[in-house]
């Protein structure tokens, strides 16, 4: 799952930076393809990261342990 979270947060720093930069007339190169859609499309792929950071820390929360009740004895 490490590995997951580590991909979100790369997903939400590429999409979020490059959102930003938009409205400075600059591209970031790994994303470039998507100048024309942008900024819209690097909000989507943070979004994207930060849905997949989210689900993962779901995932990752263990339940609640349930209380036990004594059995009678017989």
């Amino acid at each position: 799952m490490e590995i997951v979270r580590k991909i979100a947060v790369f997903l939400m720093l590429i999409g979020f930076v490059s959102a930003g930069l938009y409205f400075a007339d600059y591209e970031l190169r790994i994303i470039s393809f998507l100048s024309d859609y942008q900024p819209a499309a690097g909000l989507g792929i943070g979004g994207l990261g930060l849905v997949a950071l989210l689900v993962t820390i779901a995932m990752a929360k263990k339940p609640a342990e349930q209380p036990q009740t004594a059995q009678p004895q017989a």
